[in-house]
């Protein structure tokens, strides 16, 4: 019995014994069919496939699946971008780019006003020769942010557009869509974003603005006539300017120059008035009324009647005035206009 245990003992030992010879054997093995293709690869390539599929593109083998797979999810995501990109863009050239269609009665300065634009860049984007001959039905392009249109003549290129209104090709490019190659065709209208006008086509322009610089036009048979107050220059015109909209025109000359009635009428109102300084109003026929501000002192009363080219202010520059000045407006009811329209002959 205890020859028999001896003997179990020992085989046990011995299948032990085999068993870890076995063992290292299988993982000899597995290392010498391992290790060749570490070294080939770079590592080993269940725990690095990155570098097995750079050994791959190495010997031009094909990408595994999922590889290619992410390369399309990702040029998919850049295209979708550039299409809402593109949208965005399209989105803002048309509300930028907007038109309106002249109704009788309408002059290009109650147009400039309605659109907050200014009256040269109106002209200037629509080629008009004459700002007194406009039509209705006529269709006028306007820009509703700041900036200016170019319609593209033969031999224009970005860079002399851009250069023209104080810009840059690529804003420009960029914000009408241009395609490769970027030649602009003659005749095509660009959007100049910020875009300023040459210093010498606003003065050709102005040189030219004369009844444009009005509302809307009333019938001649209930327009007085009116004589002009007082010769001088012209300092600020009837129109948009810097801080807001001028409602009349100003007129430079020396302090204590006469102020003269422009037509027969009744004083209607004196005093002080913010902004205007010392003023008066006088009321002529049709309901019609001028007013004279930034006076020194009035030489007239309320209620007081005068006539033609009767003295009743002297120059001054009370209220808003940078220099002495007169401030003169012409209104009708709740309509202010530009003097131009009305005044007879040359201020100068």
């Amino acid at each position: 019995m205890v020859m028999l245990r001896v003997c179990l003992i020992y085989a046990r030992k011995m299948c032990l014994f085999f068993y870890k010879k076995m063992l290292v054997y299988a993982l000899k093995a597995v290392f010498l069919a391992v290790v060749p293709v570490f070294l080939l690869t770079g590592g080993p390539p269940l725990f690095f496939p990155s570098k097995v599929e750079a050994g791959a593109k190495a010997v031009g083998t094909v990408q595994p699946a999922y590889f290619q797979q992410l390369e399309e999810y990702s040029a998919g995501v850049e295209q979708y971008k550039k299409e809402q990109e593109r949208l965005e863009r399209e989105k803002a050239l048309e509300e930028a780019l907007i038109q309106h269609t002249v109704q009788p009665g309408e002059t290009l300065t109650h147009i400039a006003h309605i659109y907050s634009t200014d009256l040269e860049s109106l002209i200037s984007s629509n080629g008009i020769e004459d700002p007194n001959l406009i039509f209705p039905g006529q269709v006028l392009d306007l820009l509703s942010i700041p900036g200016t249109i170019h319609v593209v003549c033969r031999g224009d290129t970005l860079q002399s557009i851009a250069e023209r209104y104080q810009s840059r090709p690529q804003i420009i490019s960029d914000f009408n869509l241009l395609e490769e190659p970027l030649h602009p065709v003659p005749g095509e209208k660009l959007v100049i974003p910020g875009g300023v006008l040459p210093l010498e086509e606003r003065k050709a322009i102005k040189s030219v603005l004369l009844a444009s610089r009005h509302g809307l036009r009333k019938p001649s048979s209930s327009t007085p006539s009116f004589d002009w107050p007082i010769r001088g220059r012209i300092s600020s015109y009837y129109g948009w300017r810097e801080g807001g909209f001028h409602h009349g025109i100003d007129i430079a000359v020396p302090l204590g120059s006469t102020i003269r009635a422009a037509a027969a009428g009744v004083v209607q109102e004196t005093g002080t008035k913010q902004g205007y300084g010392l003023m008066l109003t006088v009321e002529h026929s049709g309901g019609w009324k001028t007013l004279y501000a930034h006076c020194s002192s009035l030489l007239v009363k309320e209620e007081q009647k005068v006539s033609r080219g009767q003295p009743i202010a002297l120059i001054g520059e009370t209220g808003n005035a940078t220099g002495p000045h007169l401030h003169l407006e012409i209104i009708q009811g709740e309509e202010r206009f530009d003097p131009l329209q009305f005044l007879s002959g040359n201020g100068e």
